[in-house]
């Protein structure tokens, strides 16, 4: 395979006219290819597969400037990236604390319920490590999955509970290479809410799991879990609607209400209380 494609031959591959391409790239920077010496432009394999996907997003519906930049973002976050990693990268006034599972279970409920409590048509991700933690809440993600958008939760599944990214919520297998595969997270975006926990297992050295987290309500940050984790559902074959690739795209919805994001910490003070006095 060529990787030195001219703009007719990229043309020819995805079946557009280098007019269209052309267009493209002057509105949206998008194919971008690379110049040469010489001053050409040259595309790559990566550049048919990338306009192949927002040709897909097209028409599934996704106006082309939502379905380029989806493309471009999921480009950034590829199979390979943390949730935790991303954040403490580009949000560093985010502060982590060592948990242990008690909070994080009392934390993950209080988000969950904060979503189902709402009613609105919300996305709602989460990465489990491992197929059988998610069994213990499979019901409550199949009530959360029911009124969602789309939700999908992603882990290490086995027979006992096998991958399906068809399902609802959408069980997405997680690459043996992934880093995933240490994270607990839970994610929600909805029109007037969002909220993110993503915590990573440190390595234990005789002492009981404890995981280095963050949790916040601020928008900008559930994005970008969001966005690493419907790219790594992709990746494992999940088609998630075009509603989706909306709410990924854009960064203007409002913050959550103070008011909101206060009963959601109350939500987890709570959760954490009942699961003290019942040990």
């Amino acid at each position: 395979m060529s990787e030195h494609l001219t703009i007719g031959a990229l043309a020819q591959r995805t079946g557009l006219t280098p007019n269209v391409l052309r267009t493209w790239e002057n509105r949206f920077g998008f194919p971008a290819g690379r110049r040469t010496t010489s001053g050409h432009r040259r595309f790559t394999e990566a550049d048919v597969t990338l306009v192949g996907e927002v040709l897909a997003a097209r028409g599934r519906g996704v106006p082309l400037s939502l379905a380029i930049e989806s493309v471009l973002q999921r480009q950034q976050h590829a199979r390979g990236d943390s949730v935790h990693a991303t954040l403490v990268r580009e949000f560093p006034d985010l502060r982590t604390q060592r948990l242990g599972r008690a909070v994080l279970v009392a934390a993950s409920h209080a988000i969950e319920d904060e979503c189902l409590a709402r009613a609105e048509r919300s996305v709602v991700l989460g990465t489990f490590q491992e197929g059988h933690r998610f069994s213990g809440s499979e019901r409550r993600w199949g009530e959360l999955a029911r009124t969602a958008t789309w939700s999908a939760v992603l882990a290490d599944f086995d027979e006992t509970l096998p991958a399906d990214p068809t399902a609802r919520p959408a069980r997405c297998q997680l690459a043996e290479d992934s880093p995933l595969r240490r994270e607990w997270t839970v994610v929600t975006l909805s029109p007037t809410f969002a909220a993110v926990l993503a915590a990573w297992e440190v390595p234990a050295s005789g002492g009981r799991t404890s995981y280095e987290s963050v949790m916040t309500t601020r928008r900008a940050p559930a994005l970008a879990a969001a966005r690493v984790i419907v790219g790594a559902a992709r990746s494992a074959g999940a088609t998630p609607p075009p509603d989706v690739d909306e709410a990924l795209a854009t960064d203007v919805a409002p913050e959550t209400a103070l008011a909101d994001a206060d009963r959601m910490w109350v939500r987890v003070l709570a959760q954490a209380e009942a699961r003290r006095l019942s040990t």
